[in-house]
């Protein structure tokens, strides 16, 4: 599944983005596509206060205090790719910077050809970077498509109800596998604390010894069982 987020304050712009946006997802990508469409700065904020998985991002930074909001999103959406939304009465110096990181660009007033131009083309470099960067991510493989999930938004792995659920931030997503397999395939920042679970030891936050508790960033925590506390003070350490 792909999932993109395109942010205009104007609602007739929004609607040519996200019909050009689906005309191309059909030919150039078997996944289902999740795009959400969103006028105002407001709805942007509650809608990314879910932490959903975010791989394309379009985005207007005609309004003063977009940019400023444009890099807390960065901050958290490292891996995802950001088209830049703009005037041509806006100077590129304020919104081409490292801690934006935008990889396209496209410029008011624009013919439904260039819409077209410019989405292609940012649509297959996202595609084809995401080929090359799976080592970034754990993929879950569903009837709809593949689910990628960057490792640094996953929190834990919890075995439950003969699935294993993954816990990045408010989102969660259910898929049939062993404790033990998932152990093997990922990376060494991912660490087993307990039989059903393995948590992201980047996340973690304090270790309660005495109530055998992992406290992970955001409020987050994880049981600790007696036989995984000596490994888990070692690997923290």
């Amino acid at each position: 599944m792909v999932s993109m987020a395109a942010y205009d304050e104007d609602c007739i712009e929004l609607d040519e983005l996200k019909a050009v946006t689906k005309e191309l997802a059909a030919r150039l990508s078997e996944d289902k596509w999740n795009i959400e469409q969103i006028s105002g700065l407001k709805q942007l904020c509650a809608y990314l206060e879910k932490t959903p998985l975010l791989d394309m991002l379009l985005y207007d930074v005609t309004r003063s205090e977009a940019l400023d909001y444009l890099r807390r999103i960065r901050k958290v959406y490292r891996t995802a790719r950001i088209m830049i939304l703009a005037d041509k009465e806006l100077s590129p110096m304020t919104y081409m910077k490292p801690d934006i990181h935008a990889d396209s660009l496209l410029l008011r007033p624009w013919s439904r050809e260039q819409v077209r131009e410019v989405l292609e083309e940012f649509i297959r470099g996202c595609l084809e970077a995401a080929e090359g960067m799976e080592q970034q991510f754990y993929v879950i493989e569903t009837k709809e498509g593949s689910i990628r999930i960057p490792y640094d938004r996953i929190y834990y792995f919890e075995a439950r109800a003969k699935k294993i659920y993954v816990c990045a931030g408010k989102e969660g997503f259910g898929f049939y596998h062993t404790i033990d397999k998932l152990v093997e395939e990922l990376p060494e920042q991912f660490v087993r604390c307990h039989r059903g679970f393995v948590v992201n030891s980047y996340k973690i936050r304090k270790i309660m010894l005495s109530q055998s508790i992992i406290c992970l960033a955001d409020g987050f925590e994880v049981p600790l069982s007696r036989s995984y506390k000596a490994g888990i003070k070692e690997f923290v350490r």
